[in-house]
Protein backbone atom coordinates (compact mmCIF):
# COMPACT_ATOMS: atom_id res chain seq x y z
CA UNK A 1 0.00 0.00 0.00
CA UNK A 2 1.44 3.50 -1.08
CA UNK A 3 1.57 6.44 2.01
CA UNK A 4 -1.22 8.63 1.78
CA UNK A 5 1.09 11.21 0.07
CA UNK A 6 1.39 9.19 -2.55
CA UNK A 7 -1.74 8.15 -3.31
CA UNK A 8 -2.49 12.29 -3.40
CA UNK A 9 -0.29 12.69 -5.48
CA UNK A 10 -0.96 10.44 -7.89
CA UNK A 11 -4.83 11.17 -7.96
CA UNK A 12 -3.36 14.60 -9.28
CA UNK A 13 -1.53 13.15 -11.91
CA UNK A 14 -4.42 11.10 -12.87
CA UNK A 15 -6.77 14.35 -13.10
CA UNK A 16 -4.48 15.92 -15.21
CA UNK A 17 -3.94 13.48 -17.47
CA UNK A 18 -7.83 13.50 -17.75
CA UNK A 19 -8.06 17.20 -17.69
CA UNK A 20 -10.40 17.17 -14.26
CA UNK A 21 -10.82 20.15 -12.96
CA UNK A 22 -10.52 19.56 -9.04
CA UNK A 23 -11.90 22.02 -6.66
CA UNK A 24 -10.39 20.00 -3.38
CA UNK A 25 -8.89 17.47 -1.30
CA UNK A 26 -10.07 15.38 1.17
CA UNK A 27 -7.28 13.30 3.47
CA UNK A 28 -9.18 11.53 6.00
CA UNK A 29 -7.24 9.23 7.94
CA UNK A 30 -9.89 7.54 9.86
CA UNK A 31 -10.53 4.10 8.99
CA UNK A 32 -13.04 3.94 6.16
CA UNK A 33 -14.01 -0.76 8.10
CA UNK A 34 -17.20 0.99 9.70
CA UNK A 35 -19.98 3.73 8.94
CA UNK A 36 -20.90 7.08 10.35
CA UNK A 37 -17.16 7.48 11.86
CA UNK A 38 -15.74 9.76 8.91
CA UNK A 39 -16.88 13.43 9.35
CA UNK A 40 -14.97 14.29 6.34
CA UNK A 41 -16.57 11.78 4.24
CA UNK A 42 -20.03 12.57 5.31
CA UNK A 43 -19.55 16.44 4.08
CA UNK A 44 -17.93 15.31 0.98
CA UNK A 45 -21.31 13.70 -0.06
CA UNK A 46 -23.64 15.58 1.20
CA UNK A 47 -21.64 18.54 -1.27
CA UNK A 48 -21.95 16.60 -4.39
CA UNK A 49 -25.37 16.52 -3.11
CA UNK A 50 -25.28 19.94 -2.79
CA UNK A 51 -24.09 20.15 -6.08
CA UNK A 52 -20.75 21.99 -5.08
CA UNK A 53 -18.93 19.21 -6.96
CA UNK A 54 -20.49 16.02 -9.14
CA UNK A 55 -17.21 13.72 -8.83
CA UNK A 56 -14.58 11.89 -7.28
CA UNK A 57 -10.73 10.87 -8.11
CA UNK A 58 -9.46 8.18 -5.64
CA UNK A 59 -6.71 5.88 -5.59
CA UNK A 60 -9.12 2.89 -5.14
CA UNK A 61 -12.73 1.56 -4.35
CA UNK A 62 -11.28 0.92 -0.35
CA UNK A 63 -10.26 4.52 -0.02
CA UNK A 64 -14.22 5.34 0.00
CA UNK A 65 -15.80 2.67 2.20
CA UNK A 66 -15.08 -0.69 3.16
CA UNK A 67 -18.14 -1.24 4.71
CA UNK A 68 -21.60 -1.90 2.96
CA UNK A 69 -23.60 0.70 3.88
CA UNK A 70 -21.36 3.67 2.84
CA UNK A 71 -20.34 1.70 -0.37
CA UNK A 72 -23.92 1.15 -1.24
CA UNK A 73 -24.91 4.79 -0.55
CA UNK A 74 -22.28 5.77 -3.25
CA UNK A 75 -23.76 3.26 -5.62
CA UNK A 76 -27.09 5.09 -4.59
CA UNK A 77 -25.78 8.57 -5.88
CA UNK A 78 -24.36 7.21 -8.67
CA UNK A 79 -27.66 5.83 -9.78
CA UNK A 80 -29.22 9.03 -8.53
CA UNK A 81 -27.23 10.94 -10.90
CA UNK A 82 -25.39 13.03 -7.81
CA UNK A 83 -22.21 11.30 -8.77
CA UNK A 84 -21.56 11.95 -12.43
CA UNK A 85 -18.13 10.59 -13.04
CA UNK A 86 -15.48 8.74 -10.86
CA UNK A 87 -12.29 7.81 -11.31
CA UNK A 88 -9.23 5.64 -9.70
CA UNK A 89 -6.33 4.94 -9.98
CA UNK A 90 -6.09 1.24 -9.27
CA UNK A 91 -9.54 0.71 -10.78
CA UNK A 92 -11.35 1.43 -14.02
CA UNK A 93 -15.06 2.81 -13.29
CA UNK A 94 -17.95 3.55 -15.54
CA UNK A 95 -21.83 4.49 -14.77
CA UNK A 96 -23.25 1.78 -16.61
CA UNK A 97 -24.65 -1.43 -15.51
CA UNK A 98 -21.20 -3.32 -15.35
CA UNK A 99 -18.80 -0.42 -14.11
CA UNK A 100 -21.71 -0.52 -10.96
CA UNK A 101 -21.68 -4.11 -10.72
CA UNK A 102 -17.71 -4.10 -10.58
CA UNK A 103 -17.39 -0.99 -7.95
CA UNK A 104 -20.22 -3.14 -5.91
CA UNK A 105 -17.63 -5.85 -5.90
CA UNK A 106 -14.67 -3.46 -5.29
CA UNK A 107 -16.29 -2.51 -2.32
CA UNK A 108 -17.21 -6.57 -1.42
CA UNK A 109 -13.90 -7.29 -1.50
CA UNK A 110 -12.61 -4.26 0.51
CA UNK A 111 -15.14 -5.36 2.74
CA UNK A 112 -13.66 -9.50 2.98
CA UNK A 113 -9.95 -8.22 3.02
CA UNK A 114 -10.51 -5.97 5.98
CA UNK A 115 -13.02 -8.54 8.17
CA UNK A 116 -9.99 -11.36 7.13
CA UNK A 117 -7.31 -9.18 8.03
CA UNK A 118 -9.21 -8.47 11.50
CA UNK A 119 -10.03 -12.53 12.07
CA UNK A 120 -6.33 -13.27 11.63
CA UNK A 121 -4.91 -10.41 13.72
CA UNK A 122 -7.20 -10.98 16.07
CA UNK A 123 -6.51 -14.55 16.15
CA UNK A 124 -2.74 -14.23 16.12
CA UNK A 125 -2.92 -11.89 19.06
CA UNK A 126 -4.85 -14.72 21.08
CA UNK A 127 -2.45 -17.18 20.67
CA UNK A 128 0.40 -14.94 21.52
CA UNK A 129 -1.52 -14.38 24.85
CA UNK A 130 -1.95 -18.32 25.58
CA UNK A 131 1.97 -18.00 24.99
CA UNK A 132 2.73 -15.45 27.13
CA UNK A 133 3.33 -12.99 25.22
CA UNK A 134 1.96 -9.29 24.88
CA UNK A 135 3.13 -6.08 23.25
CA UNK A 136 1.89 -3.95 26.29
CA UNK A 137 4.97 -2.70 27.69
CA UNK A 138 5.51 -3.31 31.37
CA UNK A 139 8.29 -1.06 33.79
CA UNK A 140 10.94 -3.62 35.01
CA UNK A 141 10.56 -6.27 32.08
CA UNK A 142 11.52 -6.23 28.76
CA UNK A 143 10.51 -8.63 25.98
CA UNK A 144 13.31 -11.22 25.00
CA UNK A 145 13.47 -11.79 20.74
CA UNK A 146 10.50 -14.38 21.56
CA UNK A 147 8.69 -11.55 23.24
CA UNK A 148 8.87 -13.26 27.05
CA UNK A 149 9.09 -10.91 29.57
CA UNK A 150 12.57 -10.99 31.07
CA UNK A 151 13.81 -8.74 34.39
CA UNK A 152 15.22 -5.41 32.94
CA UNK A 153 18.60 -5.45 34.98
CA UNK A 154 18.45 -2.57 37.90
CA UNK A 155 15.01 -1.10 36.67
CA UNK A 156 13.52 -4.69 38.05
CA UNK A 157 15.47 -4.52 41.10
CA UNK A 158 14.12 -0.90 41.93
CA UNK A 159 10.85 -2.09 41.04
CA UNK A 160 10.79 -5.18 43.51
CA UNK A 161 12.05 -2.77 46.09
CA UNK A 162 9.16 -0.28 45.29
CA UNK A 163 6.74 -3.53 46.19
CA UNK A 164 8.58 -3.93 49.26
CA UNK A 165 8.19 -0.30 50.27
CA UNK A 166 4.69 -0.12 49.29
CA UNK A 167 3.76 -3.09 51.32
CA UNK A 168 5.71 -0.86 54.44
CA UNK A 169 3.06 1.69 54.02
CA UNK A 170 5.46 4.13 52.51
CA UNK A 171 3.72 7.23 50.46
CA UNK A 172 3.91 7.07 46.89
CA UNK A 173 5.85 10.16 46.86
CA UNK A 174 8.45 8.95 48.46
CA UNK A 175 8.93 5.76 46.58
CA UNK A 176 9.29 7.59 43.53
CA UNK A 177 12.01 9.86 44.81
CA UNK A 178 13.68 6.54 45.81
CA UNK A 179 13.37 4.82 42.89
CA UNK A 180 14.32 8.24 40.47
CA UNK A 181 17.10 9.13 42.84
CA UNK A 182 18.80 5.62 42.30
CA UNK A 183 18.71 6.07 38.36
CA UNK A 184 15.54 4.56 37.36
CA UNK A 185 14.17 4.55 34.04
CA UNK A 186 13.11 2.90 30.96
CA UNK A 187 14.41 3.25 27.60
CA UNK A 188 11.21 3.72 24.58
CA UNK A 189 13.17 2.10 21.91
CA UNK A 190 11.10 4.32 19.17
CA UNK A 191 12.11 8.16 19.98
CA UNK A 192 15.02 7.23 22.64
CA UNK A 193 13.04 8.85 25.53
CA UNK A 194 14.17 7.69 28.97
CA UNK A 195 10.66 7.38 30.79
CA UNK A 196 11.08 8.23 34.96
CA UNK A 197 9.09 7.29 37.28
CA UNK A 198 5.91 8.70 38.54
CA UNK A 199 3.09 8.50 40.98
CA UNK A 200 0.68 7.90 38.26
CA UNK A 201 2.33 5.06 36.94
CA UNK A 202 3.60 3.35 40.33
CA UNK A 203 -0.05 3.94 40.69
CA UNK A 204 -1.08 1.56 37.86
CA UNK A 205 1.66 -0.99 38.93
CA UNK A 206 0.59 -1.28 42.51
CA UNK A 207 -2.76 -2.60 40.97
CA UNK A 208 -1.09 -4.83 37.68
CA UNK A 209 -0.89 -8.41 39.10
CA UNK A 210 1.49 -9.48 36.37
CA UNK A 211 4.23 -8.77 38.64
CA UNK A 212 3.37 -11.96 40.46
CA UNK A 213 2.74 -13.60 37.47
CA UNK A 214 -0.69 -13.25 36.17
CA UNK A 215 -1.13 -11.53 32.38
CA UNK A 216 -4.06 -9.02 32.04
CA UNK A 217 -5.22 -8.50 28.41
CA UNK A 218 -8.68 -7.92 26.86
CA UNK A 219 -10.48 -9.53 29.59
CA UNK A 220 -8.79 -13.12 29.39
CA UNK A 221 -5.47 -13.54 31.68
CA UNK A 222 -2.66 -15.97 31.33
CA UNK A 223 -0.53 -17.37 34.50
CA UNK A 224 3.17 -16.65 33.53
CA UNK A 225 4.74 -18.77 35.81
CA UNK A 226 2.89 -22.01 34.20
CA UNK A 227 3.74 -20.88 30.98
CA UNK A 228 7.60 -20.57 30.68
CA UNK A 229 10.36 -19.04 33.24
CA UNK A 230 8.69 -16.02 34.18
CA UNK A 231 10.41 -13.83 37.21
CA UNK A 232 7.74 -12.55 39.71
CA UNK A 233 8.76 -8.81 40.84
CA UNK A 234 6.78 -10.24 44.03
CA UNK A 235 4.63 -12.42 45.25
CA UNK A 236 1.18 -13.45 45.16
CA UNK A 237 0.44 -12.54 49.11
CA UNK A 238 2.55 -9.69 48.85
CA UNK A 239 0.36 -8.23 46.04
CA UNK A 240 -2.93 -9.27 47.90
CA UNK A 241 -1.56 -6.85 50.83
CA UNK A 242 -0.68 -4.27 48.77
CA UNK A 243 -4.13 -4.19 47.42
CA UNK A 244 -5.81 -4.58 50.81
CA UNK A 245 -3.38 -1.03 52.22
CA UNK A 246 -4.41 0.69 49.01
CA UNK A 247 -8.12 0.13 50.32
CA UNK A 248 -8.93 -1.72 46.65
CA UNK A 249 -11.23 -5.34 47.26
CA UNK A 250 -9.57 -7.71 45.00
CA UNK A 251 -10.72 -10.93 44.68
CA UNK A 252 -7.49 -13.42 44.07
CA UNK A 253 -6.23 -15.38 41.06
CA UNK A 254 -7.79 -18.52 41.11
CA UNK A 255 -5.85 -21.26 39.60
CA UNK A 256 -7.75 -23.34 37.35
CA UNK A 257 -5.80 -27.22 36.23
CA UNK A 258 -4.23 -26.59 32.81
CA UNK A 259 -3.11 -29.16 30.39
CA UNK A 260 0.28 -28.97 30.50
CA UNK A 261 2.23 -28.65 27.21
CA UNK A 262 5.46 -30.55 26.43
CA UNK A 263 8.51 -29.25 24.35
CA UNK A 264 6.97 -25.63 24.05
CA UNK A 265 9.08 -23.82 21.54
CA UNK A 266 11.28 -26.84 20.62
CA UNK A 267 9.06 -27.62 17.65
CA UNK A 268 9.77 -26.24 14.03
CA UNK A 269 7.89 -26.37 10.54
CA UNK A 270 10.41 -28.32 8.28
CA UNK A 271 8.62 -25.66 5.41
CA UNK A 272 8.86 -22.38 6.74
CA UNK A 273 11.07 -23.08 9.71
CA UNK A 274 8.51 -21.14 12.40
CA UNK A 275 7.23 -22.29 15.50
CA UNK A 276 4.98 -24.21 15.67
CA UNK A 277 2.66 -23.72 18.96
CA UNK A 278 0.91 -26.51 20.82
CA UNK A 279 -2.52 -27.35 21.73
CA UNK A 280 -5.03 -30.40 22.58
CA UNK A 281 -7.49 -31.27 20.64
CA UNK A 282 -11.37 -30.98 22.37
CA UNK A 283 -12.52 -34.33 21.16
CA UNK A 284 -15.55 -36.05 22.97
CA UNK A 285 -13.46 -38.77 24.70
CA UNK A 286 -10.27 -38.48 24.22
CA UNK A 287 -8.17 -34.99 23.94
CA UNK A 288 -4.64 -35.11 21.90
CA UNK A 289 -1.92 -33.14 22.14
CA UNK A 290 -0.76 -31.30 18.66
CA UNK A 291 1.71 -28.99 17.08
CA UNK A 292 0.37 -26.82 14.67
CA UNK A 293 2.29 -24.32 12.32
CA UNK A 294 0.08 -20.86 12.59
CA UNK A 295 2.16 -19.19 9.92
CA UNK A 296 -0.78 -18.50 6.95
CA UNK A 297 2.04 -18.44 4.54
CA UNK A 298 3.44 -21.97 5.04
CA UNK A 299 3.02 -24.45 1.85
CA UNK A 300 2.41 -27.41 4.05
CA UNK A 301 -1.29 -28.96 3.44
CA UNK A 302 -1.67 -30.36 6.52
CA UNK A 303 -1.17 -27.23 9.54
CA UNK A 304 -0.78 -29.54 12.43
CA UNK A 305 0.61 -33.04 13.34
CA UNK A 306 0.43 -34.81 16.28
CA UNK A 307 2.69 -34.76 19.06
CA UNK A 308 3.08 -38.63 19.34
CA UNK A 309 5.06 -38.52 15.93
CA UNK A 310 7.70 -36.50 18.18
CA UNK A 311 7.68 -38.46 20.83
CA UNK A 312 7.66 -41.67 19.03
CA UNK A 313 10.90 -40.35 17.10
CA UNK A 314 12.44 -39.64 20.73
CA UNK A 315 11.68 -42.92 21.80
CA UNK A 316 13.41 -44.79 19.02
CA UNK A 317 16.38 -42.07 19.14
CA UNK A 318 16.79 -42.97 22.81
CA UNK A 319 15.63 -47.11 22.79
CA UNK A 320 19.14 -48.61 22.89
CA UNK A 321 21.06 -46.53 24.96
CA UNK A 322 23.01 -43.07 24.79
CA UNK A 323 26.11 -45.76 26.00
CA UNK A 324 28.15 -43.01 27.51
CA UNK A 325 31.53 -43.96 28.99
CA UNK A 326 33.10 -42.01 32.05
CA UNK A 327 35.67 -40.57 28.98
CA UNK A 328 32.59 -39.12 27.59
CA UNK A 329 31.64 -37.82 30.88
CA UNK A 330 35.02 -35.85 31.03
CA UNK A 331 34.39 -34.05 27.61
CA UNK A 332 30.87 -33.18 29.06
CA UNK A 333 32.62 -31.69 32.60
CA UNK A 334 34.68 -30.06 30.45
CA UNK A 335 32.30 -27.90 28.51
CA UNK A 336 30.42 -26.77 31.98
CA UNK A 337 32.66 -24.37 33.07
CA UNK A 338 30.28 -22.07 34.20
CA UNK A 339 26.86 -21.09 34.55
CA UNK A 340 24.66 -20.09 31.62
CA UNK A 341 24.65 -16.34 31.27
CA UNK A 342 20.76 -16.33 31.35
CA UNK A 343 20.61 -18.67 34.81
CA UNK A 344 23.20 -16.07 35.96
CA UNK A 345 21.56 -13.00 35.69
CA UNK A 346 18.31 -14.45 36.96
CA UNK A 347 20.27 -15.51 39.91
CA UNK A 348 21.76 -11.98 40.28
CA UNK A 349 18.64 -10.08 39.60
CA UNK A 350 16.97 -12.43 43.06
CA UNK A 351 20.03 -12.26 44.86
CA UNK A 352 20.03 -7.59 44.31
CA UNK A 353 16.11 -8.26 45.76
CA UNK A 354 17.51 -10.39 48.54
CA UNK A 355 19.86 -7.66 49.64
CA UNK A 356 17.57 -4.75 49.57
CA UNK A 357 14.64 -6.90 51.42
CA UNK A 358 17.49 -7.41 53.91
CA UNK A 359 18.75 -4.05 54.51
CA UNK A 360 15.17 -2.93 54.32
CA UNK A 361 14.64 -5.59 57.56
CA UNK A 362 17.85 -4.35 59.11
CA UNK A 363 17.14 -0.92 59.21
CA UNK A 364 13.49 -1.35 60.46
CA UNK A 365 15.13 -3.29 63.37
CA UNK A 366 17.32 -0.80 64.36
CA UNK A 367 14.74 1.49 64.29
CA UNK A 368 12.98 -0.05 66.45
CA UNK A 369 15.10 -0.64 68.97
CA UNK A 370 16.27 2.89 69.11
CA UNK A 371 12.35 3.86 69.67
CA UNK A 372 12.09 1.27 72.64
CA UNK A 373 14.85 3.00 74.34
CA UNK A 374 14.13 6.68 73.65
CA UNK A 375 10.54 6.37 75.00
CA UNK A 376 10.73 5.18 78.55
CA UNK A 377 7.40 5.74 79.49
CA UNK A 378 5.70 3.45 76.51
CA UNK A 379 3.18 1.02 78.19
CA UNK A 380 3.51 -2.76 78.76
CA UNK A 381 1.43 -3.98 76.02
CA UNK A 382 3.51 -1.65 73.86
CA UNK A 383 6.36 -2.82 74.81
CA UNK A 384 5.53 -6.52 74.43
CA UNK A 385 4.33 -5.74 71.30
CA UNK A 386 7.30 -3.88 70.22
CA UNK A 387 9.70 -6.71 71.80
CA UNK A 388 7.30 -9.05 69.28
CA UNK A 389 7.50 -7.42 66.24
CA UNK A 390 12.02 -6.94 67.10
CA UNK A 391 11.84 -11.05 67.68
CA UNK A 392 9.91 -10.97 64.14
CA UNK A 393 11.98 -9.00 62.40
CA UNK A 394 15.05 -11.13 63.46
CA UNK A 395 13.96 -14.03 62.46
CA UNK A 396 13.28 -12.54 59.17
CA UNK A 397 16.63 -11.39 58.93
CA UNK A 398 17.95 -14.30 59.54
CA UNK A 399 16.20 -16.53 57.11
CA UNK A 400 17.43 -13.72 54.19
CA UNK A 401 20.88 -13.99 55.29
CA UNK A 402 20.60 -17.82 54.93
CA UNK A 403 19.29 -17.27 51.68
CA UNK A 404 21.58 -14.82 50.15
CA UNK A 405 24.22 -16.91 51.17
CA UNK A 406 23.17 -19.95 49.01
CA UNK A 407 21.99 -17.16 46.28
CA UNK A 408 25.53 -16.25 46.40
CA UNK A 409 26.64 -20.16 46.37
CA UNK A 410 24.53 -20.55 43.51
CA UNK A 411 26.12 -17.89 41.40
CA UNK A 412 30.12 -18.39 42.01
CA UNK A 413 29.58 -22.39 41.56
CA UNK A 414 29.24 -23.61 38.24
CA UNK A 415 29.35 -27.30 40.36
CA UNK A 416 25.49 -26.84 40.93
CA UNK A 417 25.07 -27.03 37.25
CA UNK A 418 26.68 -30.44 36.70
CA UNK A 419 25.56 -34.10 36.73
CA UNK A 420 27.43 -36.48 38.64
CA UNK A 421 28.94 -39.21 37.25
CA UNK A 422 26.23 -41.86 38.22
CA UNK A 423 23.59 -39.79 36.88
CA UNK A 424 25.01 -38.87 33.85
CA UNK A 425 26.13 -42.76 33.43
CA UNK A 426 22.44 -43.76 34.55
CA UNK A 427 20.58 -41.15 31.87
CA UNK A 428 23.24 -42.44 29.54
CA UNK A 429 22.20 -45.99 29.76
CA UNK A 430 18.32 -45.33 30.86
CA UNK A 431 17.29 -42.61 29.25
CA UNK A 432 14.75 -43.92 26.30
CA UNK A 433 13.31 -46.14 29.66
CA UNK A 434 13.01 -43.25 31.70
CA UNK A 435 11.25 -40.49 29.25
CA UNK A 436 8.91 -43.76 27.78
CA UNK A 437 7.74 -44.56 31.47
CA UNK A 438 7.45 -41.27 32.70
CA UNK A 439 4.99 -38.50 33.16
CA UNK A 440 4.62 -35.64 30.52
CA UNK A 441 6.68 -33.05 32.75
CA UNK A 442 9.48 -36.12 32.95
CA UNK A 443 8.87 -36.59 29.20
CA UNK A 444 9.88 -32.75 28.81
CA UNK A 445 12.37 -32.36 31.32
CA UNK A 446 14.59 -35.12 29.67
CA UNK A 447 13.79 -33.81 26.63
CA UNK A 448 15.33 -30.92 27.02
CA UNK A 449 18.57 -31.87 28.90
CA UNK A 450 19.45 -33.84 25.25
CA UNK A 451 17.37 -32.02 22.30
CA UNK A 452 17.67 -28.67 21.29
CA UNK A 453 14.36 -28.80 18.61
CA UNK A 454 13.12 -30.56 15.90
CA UNK A 455 11.55 -29.87 12.27
CA UNK A 456 8.74 -31.60 11.72
CA UNK A 457 6.53 -31.70 8.54
CA UNK A 458 3.18 -33.38 7.97
CA UNK A 459 4.22 -37.22 8.80
CA UNK A 460 7.17 -37.20 10.24
CA UNK A 461 10.38 -35.72 12.35
CA UNK A 462 12.47 -34.44 9.39
CA UNK A 463 15.79 -33.43 11.23
CA UNK A 464 16.76 -32.35 15.21
CA UNK A 465 19.44 -30.48 16.93
CA UNK A 466 21.11 -31.38 20.21
CA UNK A 467 22.40 -29.53 23.10
CA UNK A 468 25.67 -28.91 23.75
CA UNK A 469 27.82 -31.13 25.02
CA UNK A 470 25.35 -34.00 23.79
CA UNK A 471 25.38 -32.48 19.81
CA UNK A 472 29.21 -33.39 20.26
CA UNK A 473 29.01 -36.99 22.10
CA UNK A 474 26.54 -38.14 19.46
CA UNK A 475 27.40 -36.83 16.74
CA UNK A 476 28.14 -40.51 15.39
CA UNK A 477 24.79 -41.67 15.58
CA UNK A 478 23.53 -39.67 12.15
CA UNK A 479 27.09 -40.61 9.82
CA UNK A 480 27.24 -44.01 8.12
CA UNK A 481 29.67 -46.74 10.12
CA UNK A 482 32.04 -47.62 8.69
CA UNK A 483 31.45 -50.89 7.50
CA UNK A 484 29.38 -49.32 5.42
CA UNK A 485 25.89 -49.98 7.32
CA UNK A 486 23.79 -47.06 8.60
CA UNK A 487 22.88 -45.90 11.95
CA UNK A 488 19.09 -45.71 12.72
CA UNK A 489 18.84 -42.18 13.13
CA UNK A 490 21.08 -41.71 9.70
CA UNK A 491 17.35 -41.29 7.24
CA UNK A 492 17.19 -37.71 9.27
CA UNK A 493 19.14 -34.65 7.93
CA UNK A 494 21.46 -33.00 10.92
CA UNK A 495 21.79 -29.59 10.10
CA UNK A 496 26.02 -28.54 10.05
CA UNK A 497 25.04 -25.73 12.40
CA UNK A 498 23.84 -28.04 15.01
CA UNK A 499 26.71 -30.11 15.31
Amino acid sequence: MRSIEDQVAECRQLAERLHLKVIGTIVEKKSAKKPGRRPLFTKMLSDIRLGKFDGIVAWHPDRLARNMKEGGEIIDMVDEGFIKDMQFVMHHFSTDANGKMLLGMAFVLSKQYSDNLSQNVTRGVRRSFDEGKSPAPKHGYIRDENGMYQPDGKNFDLICQAWQMRKEAVSLEDIVEYVNSNDYGRLIKKDGRVVKMTKQILSDIFRDPIYYGILIQAGSQADLREIYDFTPAITEQDYLEVQALSGRRVNPYKSKRHTYLPLRMMVNCAFCNMHMYAGVSKGHTKKYLFYRCGNKFCKRKKKSVRAIVVFDFIYEFLEKGLNFTEADYNKYYGSLTKLTEDKREKLQHELYSKQALLRDTRGKSRDLALKLLDTPTLSEITVKIGNDKQVELQEMEQKLEAEIEKLKQNVTDPEQDRLSIQQFLNLSKNAGNIIKSGDVIVKDSISRIIFLNFDVDEQKVTSYRLKPPFDELLKTRSVVSSRGQRTRTSDLTVPNRAL
